[in-house]
């Protein structure tokens, strides 16, 4: 990682990465979702918020996916802002549909609190890949710049005054400090936006959530890198590896 770009994402909590995955693999992945779409189409949930479906498990039904986690393009990236205890949390891909009419209000949010002792006060790290063109015609990704000392203070608002919203081709990869007032930004438009959305954590701080089952075969992994960063499952992960 750039200087610049640790500086950047130190004073706004964001970095964008143009060109993250390629176009043989955007294709790739989105034929993977029509496929699993087609095949099992109850694990899509429908989120309801302007026509959003979710599917939280497709590691599990698919394995084109594995590589977005290690995408060698960002992996240095995160692994340089999160440090040497980070650790896969979450995996989900997210089709929001386009809108006819006026579309709802945004769902300002922040999905985690922050951790002071950390050196960017980041307790969860969050990448998003867009899968489909994104600009001021589509519905994008928003967030509220904020930098590592304003994060120190533990801000809990959702003051959206100051949002972005983030633009980019098939292929761009967004990483957050999941901490970071976001949303998605709903536009009336005629395009259906695509996203890979996995965050990462430490291995000494507790589980995210139980929302996504990691796969024995990136718990068991051969490979030590992999098995390392999948070496803290969650409660229901390790549920399931323990069941008759």
């Amino acid at each position: 990682m750039t200087t610049d770009s640790a500086d950047f994402f130190r004073q706004n909590g964001y970095l964008v990465i143009q060109k993250a995955l390629s176009r043989t693999e955007v294709d790739q992945l989105n034929r993977a979702i029509d496929r699993d779409r087609e095949q099992h189409p109850q694990m899509w949930m429908s989120g309801g918020e302007g026509g959003r479906f979710q599917a939280v498990n497709l590691l599990l039904s698919c394995r084109d996916f594995h590589a977005s986690i290690r995408q060698p393009s960002v992996i240095p990236h995160i692994e340089s802002l999160m440090g040497e205890e980070v650790c896969f949390e979450e995996h989900s891909v997210m089709i929001r549909e386009p809108i006819d009419g006026e579309p709802p209000s945004s769902a300002w949010h922040r999905d985690t609190p922050h951790l002071p002792g950390h050196p960017l006060a980041m307790r969860h790290l969050s990448a998003v890949y867009y899968l489909t063109d994104v600009d001021e015609c589509t519905h994008c990704f928003g967030i509220v710049p904020e930098g590592v000392e304003e994060k120190r203070k533990m801000p809990a608002d959702r003051d959206s005054s100051g949002a972005i919203g983030l633009y980019g081709a098939a292929g761009t990869a967004i990483l957050f400090n999941a901490g970071s007032c976001h949303s998605g930004m709903l536009r009336q438009t005629d395009r259906e936006r695509r996203t890979i959305h996995i965050y990462y954590g430490h291995r000494s701080q507790p589980a995210l959530s139980n929302h996504t089952i990691f796969p024995r075969r990136l718990v068991d992994a051969e490979d030590k890198a992999t098995r390392k960063l999948f070496g803290r499952p969650n409660a229901i992960t390790e549920l399931v590896r323990n069941s008759a």
